[in-house]
């Protein structure tokens, strides 16, 4: 699996975008949004959500998010976000 990369979403927001392992449910446009460990959580606490890609990155990121998205849209990200297809109505 390539490593992740940070990729700037714009108005000083981040994100870490990783790409889903051989087999993966995601598809285009969704991302698979990490959530930071807290204290005092245990195994069976959240550890993600499913989220549509283009609002996880530039919407609702309000600082810096931790995103794992499909092949397609992870080589898209390399380039930069504004290579991001549109989003699905």
């Amino acid at each position: 699996m390539p490593r992740g990369f940070d990729l700037r979403c714009g108005a000083g927001k981040t994100a870490r975008v990783w790409v889903q392992g051989k087999g993966g449910a995601l598809k285009p446009g969704q991302a698979m949004v990490l959530l930071p460990l807290r204290e005092g959580e245990h195994e069976n606490s959240l550890a993600g959500y499913l989220a549509p890609l283009r609002q996880t990155l530039i919407d609702n990121n309000e600082r810096h998010v931790n995103v794992i998205v499909c092949e397609s849209d992870y080589r898209a990200l390399k380039r930069g976000i504004e290579h991001l297809p549109p989003g699905m109505q």
